[in-house]
């Protein structure tokens, strides 16, 4: 069901996206470069990145946290390494594979990906990197209103044991607010990492 139908949620939602773009944008870039080797280096020192893994990365746009070292990094641990595809209808997205052999080209919205034959379905993936505009200490998620993860992962809370794949949020510790307004259908995710710390949830699938 649309947030239209709770405008209270969605008004909430609106006013936190604008906070938040601003708070993230007002970071210098010598800040974000050095957030974004952190962040890559807490990724990769637990277990996320192991060899043989199917990691979902996404490319990053603006002043987001730069992904781009931890795509690397993963490939280099020997990850099978998948960027998101965003359709022209509808809201699933499909993964398609990231390596040296891979072109590139844009979707309608100017986010380039790969072009590779072979792709992953989202239920195969064992970790997903996910961008946010927010996160709570619930790791509830705020996005950026497209709906495409939330889509994607819907099958996620499906589940009550088996949690693949996890979901991992990239945030600036500015992106934390003390707690988000939720839907039933948001994203709820299984740990954030920010430049300072790894939040994860308390209980471990």
């Amino acid at each position: 069901m649309p947030s239209a139908y709770f405008p209270h949620v969605e008004a909430q939602k609106a006013a936190l996206r604008r906070t938040l773009r601003q708070r993230r944008a007002a970071l210098t870039l010598p800040y974000r470069r050095e957030a974004s080797l952190s962040i890559m280096q807490r990724a990769s020192s637990g277990k996320l990145l192991r060899r043989g893994r199917r990691v979902a990365v996404y490319v990053s746009m603006a002043s987001e946290i730069s992904t781009w070292p931890l795509i690397l990094k993963a490939l280099q641990a020997g990850c099978l390494v998948y960027l998101p595809v965003v359709p022209r209808r509808g809201r699933l997205m499909h993964f398609v594979r990231y390596d040296h052999t891979s072109a590139w080209q844009r979707d309608h919205y100017g986010i380039p990906f790969p072009v590779h034959e072979e792709t992953c379905r989202p239920q195969d993936l064992d970790v997903a990197f996910v961008p946010l505009l927010g996160f709570d200490a619930e790791l509830a998620r705020l996005g950026q209103g497209g709906g495409y993860y939330d889509t994607t992962f819907r099958f996620r809370r499906l589940r009550q044991k088996w949690k693949k794949p996890r979901l991992v949020g990239l945030a600036y510790d500015c992106q934390e607010v003390a707690g988000l307004p939720v839907a039933s259908w948001d994203l709820c995710l299984d740990e954030v990492i920010t430049e300072t710390r790894q939040l994860r949830a308390r209980i471990a699938d």
